[in-house]
C-alpha cells in the first residue's frame, strides 16, 4: 500500500490540485469577466444617456436657431414692405401734385382764353353758355 500510495496517490492529489487550481483560475476569470463586462455596460449605458442629452441639446438649439432665423427674416420682410409701401405712397404723392399742377395749368390756359374771346366781342347768354361748353371739352381733351 506505500508503494500504491506513493505511486498513485501523490500524482492522483497532484493532478487533483492542479486540476482544483485551474478551476479556481477559471472560477477568478471568470468573476473578472463578468465585472468588466458590467462596467463596460455601465460605461456604454452612461455613454448612451450623455448622448440622449447630447442630442436633446443639440434639438433645442436647432430648434432656437431656426426661431431666431425665422424672426429675423419676417423683421427684414416687414421693413423691406414698409420701404416699397412709404416708395409707393411717395411715388402716388408726387404724381398726385404733378396732376394738380397740369390741372391748375389747363384750367389758367382755359381761363385765359375764355377771357380773351369775352375780350374780343360782347358775348350772350347763349354765347356764354356756348364757350363754357367749349372749355369744358378743351379740359377733357387736353
Amino acid at each position: 500500500m506505500g508503494l500504491l500510495a506513493k505511486f498513485l496517490y501523490k500524482p492522483l492529489i497532484k493532478i487533483l490540485e492542479q486540476r482544483n487550481s485551474q478551476i479556481a483560475k477559471n472560477i477568478e476569470d471568470a468573476k473578472r469577466s463578468q465585472e468588466e463586462a458590467r462596467r463596460y455596460a455601465k460605461e456604454t449605458h452612461q455613454a448612451l444617456n450623455m448622448a440622449k442629452e447630447e442630442a436633446l441639446r443639440i434639438e433645442e438649439q436647432t430648434r432656437k436657431d431656426a426661431d431666431s432665423t425665422r424672426r429675423s427674416m419676417l423683421n427684414e420682410a416687414k421693413k423691406e414692405y414698409i420701404s416699397i409701401i412709404d416708395k409707393a405712397k411717395k411715388q402716388i404723392e408726387k404724381e398726385t401734385d404733378s396732376a394738380r399742377l397740369k390741372l391748375k395749368q389747363d384750367i389758367a390756359d382755359v381761363s385765359l382764353k375764355i377771357a380773351k374771346k369775352v375780350l374780343e366781342k360782347e358775348i350772350t347768354k347763349k354765347d356764354h353758355e356756348r364757350l363754357i361748353d367749349k372749355s369744358i371739352k378743351e379740359i377733357g381733351d387736353g
